[in-house]
């Protein structure tokens, strides 16, 4: 891995060296293509609390549980003006040289980092990453063949200031979101006009779901953190926007990093999860994909009644992979993050070291230097310091894992469906039900 400046590399290859990581045909994490179900956006637990389906606390809070915070509430004001830019009409002729696949690669790649994506990757489009159904119940039939997938930092050095779960922490998502809405339509709209289909699909409106996309582009593998998507090189404090379009390109591979055997023995997003969304157990198969699978309910309703903050980041937070490794990062991560993506047969040694040392320095703790932001909250109208408080949260690292540890799970047939207006409460008995009869991979049939 060479940190070689920026200005000196390829376009196409931007700041981060992800041309050194293994490339492999298929991802570290088992899909089962047959068997992974298309789910409607109505399904999604950032949508059900809007018709009460996790009850009336979460309900109230879904309208305002990003823009309580000032400066995400002027950042929602122009996400609503970009949507009419994610789409539009295609220009009648296909443009000149634009016909070669690897070039055209390289093109959108260099674009991307030009317009200031930190990571691009590419790669077909499988059904099962189209939703069934938008968010006004239509269902979507699958028009394009390629996405491109663009990750975003959400900042290392705010973060470090923060709790991930205080008052900045809304915003550092809807930063990353703003960049990907903007950046992404843009991109879109050039691709028109070389006559190519493209779409942006943003956080406030899209038809594809980002996780696998990231996966399958090469971007990074699945964590314990669950449906997030961790880079070798920004760890799991990123968001991302797709482009999605027929303009043909050569796509990306997926990575392994060794990051399976690394979550595998490392704890501490579950530890440090303030509402115990994350598991401590193996990982298992669920929507024919395999996965630690989250507490997606816990998790949504902690983000949006989080009452000392704005939403949550926690486990990007403490992760242990949350570094700068850049040439401006500290040498001794630089090392470290080198020997884990190159010196793979250390990795037994390294990892519960690493995980050991990462505590003992106190990294996830705040660094009070760092915070720059105000601690304010809408009332009725009127900014004022937040009522409730703010979590001013550190690590805990002598807290034991827990002997029995629960999360509720909801497969699509427990999903409202797509065209669903009316309320559709979760039934979380059941839903631990399902958690306790889930196979492990080895087992699945």
């Amino acid at each position: 891995m060479s940190f070689i400046k920026h200005k000196f590399r390829a376009p196409h290859l931007g700041k981060y060296p992800m041309e050194t990581v293994k490339r492999v045909d298929k991802p570290t994490t088992r899909i089962d293509e047959e068997k992974v179900p298309r789910v409607p956006l109505r399904g999604s637990f950032f949508s059900r609390p809007k018709f009460g389906d996790l009850g009336k606390r979460p309900q109230q809070e879904r309208p305002r549980f990003i823009t309580k915070y000032p400066l995400a509430a002027a950042m929602d004001d122009l996400m609503d003006g970009l949507v009419s830019f994610q789409d539009g009409d295609t220009a009648p002729e296909i443009a000149p040289g634009t016909d070669d696949p690897d070039e055209m690669a390289k093109h959108i790649k260099a674009l991307s980092y030009f317009m200031d994506v930190d990571i691009v990757g590419i790669c077909e489009i499988p059904d099962y990453a189209w939703y069934s159904h938008d968010g006004e119940g239509k269902e979507i039939i699958p028009d394009h063949k390629y996405a491109i997938v663009m990750v975003f930092d959400q900042g290392f050095e705010t973060m470090e200031g923060a709790s991930g779960d205080d008052w900045i922490s809304g915003t550092q998502s809807y930063r990353a979101y703003l960049r990907g809405a903007e950046i992404g339509s843009v991109v879109a709209n050039y691709i028109r006009r070389l006559g190519y289909g493209a779409r942006c699909h943003s956080a406030r409106k899209g038809e594809v779901l980002q996780i696998p996309l990231m996966l399958l582009a090469g971007l990074g593998e699945m964590s314990r953190i669950g449906e997030l998507v961790l880079n070798p090189f920004i760890g799991p404090r990123s968001k991302t926007a797709v482009v999605t379009t027929n303009l043909p390109m050569t796509c990306d591979k997926p990575i392994d990093f060794g990051l399976q055997e690394f979550c595998s023995k490392c704890y501490k997003c579950a530890r440090e999860c303030p509402c115990g969304a994350i598991p401590f157990g193996d990982k298992i198969m669920f929507n024919g994909y395999e996965i630690w699978k989250p507490d997606v309910e816990n998790c949504a309703k902690y983000r949006l009644t989080n009452q000392k903050g704005s939403s949550c980041g926690r486990c990007m937070k403490t992760c242990p992979l949350n570094k700068v490794v850049t040439e401006e990062g500290p040498l001794v991560q630089r090392i470290a993050s080198w020997l884990g993506i190159n010196a793979r047969f250390l990795k037994p040694l390294m990892i519960p070291i690493a995980v050991k040392l990462d505590d003992w320095l106190g990294n996830g703790k705040r660094v009070p230097g760092q915070k720059w932001w105000l601690d304010l909250e809408y009332r009725d109208g009127k900014l004022a310091p937040p009522p409730a408080g703010v979590n001013n949260r550190d690590i805990s690292p002598n807290k034991p894992n827990p002997k029995k540890h629960k999360v509720a799970l909801y497969p699509r047939e427990d999903l409202p469906p797509g065209d669903c207006k009316e309320n559709f409460p979760v039934d979380r008995k059941k839903a631990l039900k399902r958690a306790e009869e889930a196979a492990l991979p080895e087992n699945a049939p």
